[in-house]
């Protein structure tokens, strides 16, 4: 039995066929064949468009799919398909959703002012009532074709697969960190370390968020893929430490080499401001992840301190 990874060449498919390897498991990566997907001999690698219905069900019924991971579902427009290909071949669904589902990610935004959540975010608790979080927002992930977000909405898919009859599981991670992250979530700390201060905008200062790195997240998809308890459920993935931006400065600082102090800087000056102006930092964006660790005993495959300096080594203009 096979396990599809649809978009499986990038930052985390790769990752997730390399923890479906460790468990056993049978990978197949699905991509459009743009870019190496640079992984062992033993996983399998196909070619296909994640908006070919046709195509995909054909695919998974040649390797005997039993689960279909989607690690690059943005709009419903560029997921229904894989959703009703895995449907058709009767695979279990695995969607890559999001922290940003969150009523807290409508504040954080500006969209509105809901009532702010202190406490990191359960599965139960309340989600956007906006839609489509990236229309009008300037400050996007680049590379992605822009229909992809001018229709991006988690909400809307995570709505399409719960209303159909099969098998499914719903993942939201956090912000993940690690080595070729395109978006180096922590380049603003790696490129701002020198100094005898590190100073963040007081806005900024104390605003707390999840993080979590990128095999973790991987293997938290290799168990929800097979696991039993797994099915027709959601689960928040993450670090179980949640800590602010000050304190994410005090602990990566030290591994840069950097003494420098970590201190407030008046608004609209300082690391951070620019995000500060952008956004209403008293909403958190926070995750509570018990959930998947006690159904699936889901903990993490690396040590903290081992995942961060792997990923500051990356940022380095000599890394590979």
């Amino acid at each position: 039995m096979t396990v599809a990874i649809v978009g499986g060449s990038g930052f985390l498919g790769r990752h997730v066929a390399l923890r479906l390897l460790a468990h056993g498991e049978k990978p197949l990566v699905v991509h459009r064949g743009n870019e190496p997907a640079n992984l062992p001999d033993s996983v399998i690698i196909a070619h296909a468009d994640r908006e070919n219905e046709a195509d995909l069900v054909a695919l998974f019924k040649q390797h005997a799919v039993t689960t279909v991971i989607d690690i690059f579902a943005l709009s419903l427009e560029n997921t229904r398909a894989v959703i009703s290909a895995a449907q058709r071949v009767g695979a279990r669904y695995l969607l890559t959703s999001s922290v940003d589902v969150y009523c807290n990610y409508e504040g954080l935004l500006r969209k509105s002012s809901p009532e702010i959540q202190l406490l990191p975010a359960t599965e139960r608790s309340p989600l956007r009532t906006m839609r489509y979080p990236y229309r009008g927002n300037s400050r996007r992930p680049q590379g992605v074709r822009v229909d992809l977000f001018e229709n991006y909405d988690k909400i809307i898919i995570e709505e399409d697969v719960r209303s159909r009859d099969m098998d499914f599981v719903v993942l939201r991670p956090p912000m993940i960190y690690g080595t070729a992250d395109k978006q180096r979530r922590f380049g603003w700390i790696y490129d701002n370390a020198k100094g005898e201060n590190f100073a963040i905008d007081e806005r900024a200062f104390g605003w707390l968020n999840s993080y979590a790195y990128v095999e973790d997240i991987a293997e938290a998809f290799a168990l929800a893929a097979k696991h039993p308890k797994a099915s027709g459920k959601t689960y928040n993935v993450g670090q179980t430490v949640v800590r602010s931006t000050a304190e994410w400065a005090r602990l990566v600082l030290p591994m840069l080499g950097s003494s420098a102090e970590v201190v407030p800087a008046p608004a609209g000056t300082g690391v951070w401001a620019d995000r500060a102006d952008a956004m209403d930092l008293r909403y958190p964006l926070t995750l509570d992840p018990q959930a998947i660790r006690d159904d699936l005993g889901f903990k993490e495959v690396i040590d903290e301190t081992a995942a961060l300096e792997r990923t500051l080594a990356s940022y380095s203009p000599t890394a590979n």
